[in-house]
């Protein structure tokens, strides 16, 4: 499992890197072939971004990698994690190394050693299947390209599969105290685009329309809403826009996330935000748009998801693993299953930390850990139809 992810780790795999996403789905459509399945490469959307200049882009993203096998049994389970990572090809932090307790590298816990993990026990999966002749469970693979910048494009394939399954397995990193992840926050990310008039700030101040200060002043008002719905946070991020000293800036560009833990406050949220943009509007004579929306619902366990938590912890206790689970701000693939009705568990991925920085690790033996775990999870719902979670499709 270890050359695994070694292997795939070295193939620089940044959301934008749509070649090197491509690469490593490749790579990993040639094991996953070794199940006796069909592993098939799917097209995903193109994504818009709002670029400094204010000018929307659009970026092709790399292929998905769809596996479906037993798809007309009687329990089906969907398992789903990312090929992409945090890390683009301009990224100083591209090459792996291991000492006897951990692996460092670009992806290795977040999330290539959740791939190897769920390979591993589908692999075991298989070998029950096919020594018991005990067909009684289907499942149904998605490694999307794009998770890392919130599954624009993959969100439709996503939407899709959750409709044919029962039960989600998502294999995200374990926290860094090897907890699942419980409830989660949800979250959006905006970009405001604030368009003005440029004039010489000396000769013709008066004439111009200043962009950068009403993004200031909008952002200004964001981070001021900190506080009105309990659960909810602003991050102003960043600003894009203006040029030389002396010239008046007509283009600015806001970036800021929210994330809250109540679905509904969203209204709340957006009209809050639709009336600081009307006040700079109309204060700073500047044309005012935002982009993005609220697709990232707060993940909350319902009674469903508690008996599949419950479960998973009780076969973890069985192979003398302590498994506990505690809540979290952040997102995943897992927020929008559970949108969509589908009770899942989204971090039976490797043990590490330092995710999203030039630290990122993982724990050797954690591969072996998560993969049997998952494995007895899959064999006890194969042999026992009182231990599945979810009798019905999601409506």
């Amino acid at each position: 499992m270890i050359g695994l992810v070694e292997r795939w780790a070295v193939v620089n795999s940044g959301t934008m890197n749509s070649s090197g996403v491509g690469t490593v789905a490749h790579l990993m459509q040639h094991e996953f072939a070794e199940l006796g399945v069909t592993p098939e490469l799917i097209p995903v959307d193109p994504v818009e971004e709002l670029n400094n200049r204010g000018e929307l882009v659009a970026h092709e993203l790399g292929p998905a990698l769809s596996i479906r096998c037993r798809p007309e049994a009687p329990r089906r389970v969907l398992l789903v994690i990312h090929m992409d990572t945090v890390y683009g090809i301009e990224s100083p932090f591209q090459t792996v190394r291991r000492d006897d307790v951990h692996l460092y590298g670009p992806g290795v816990a977040d999330a290539k050693g959740g791939v190897a993990v769920m390979l591993v026990a589908l692999q075991a999966l298989e070998r029950h299947v096919e020594s018991s002749g005990i067909r009684e469970l289907g499942w149904e693979v998605l490694l999307n390209p794009d998770e890392e910048i919130g599954s624009p494009g993959s969100a439709r394939l996503l939407e899709e599969a959750s409709r044919r399954n029962h039960v989600g397995l998502l294999f995200e990193p374990a926290l860094p105290d090897g907890s699942l992840a419980h409830h989660r926050k949800g979250s959006a990310n905006f970009h405001i685009r604030c368009v003005g008039v440029s004039a010489h700030a000396g000769r013709h101040f008066e004439d111009g329309r200043n962009a950068v200060a009403a993004a200031a002043f909008i952002a200004s008002g964001i981070h001021q809403l900190n506080g009105d719905w309990e659960g909810t946070t602003l991050n102003v991020a960043r600003i894009d826009g203006g040029g030389p000293l002396n010239m008046v800036p007509s283009m600015a560009v806001l970036r800021f996330n929210v994330r809250y833990s109540k679905s509904e406050n969203e209204p709340a949220i957006a009209a809050a935000l639709d009336e600081l943009q009307q006040q700079a509007s109309r204060q700073f004579g500047v044309d005012v748009e935002r982009f993005g929306e609220f697709n990232t619902p707060p993940k909350t366990i319902d009674d469903r998801g508690q008996f599949l938590f419950d479960q998973i912890r009780e076969t973890a206790k069985s192979l003398e693993i302590d498994l506990n689970w505690r809540s979290t701000g952040g997102v995943c693939d897992g927020n929008r299953l559970a949108g969509w009705g589908v009770p899942n568990v989204d971090t039976l991925g490797v043990r590490g930390g330092g995710i999203h920085s030039t630290d990122e690790f993982m724990v050797l033996d954690s591969l072996t850990e998560r993969a049997t775990l998952t494995a007895h999870t899959l064999i006890n719902w194969t042999l026992n139809s009182d231990l599945w979670p979810c009798p019905s499709l999601p409506s």
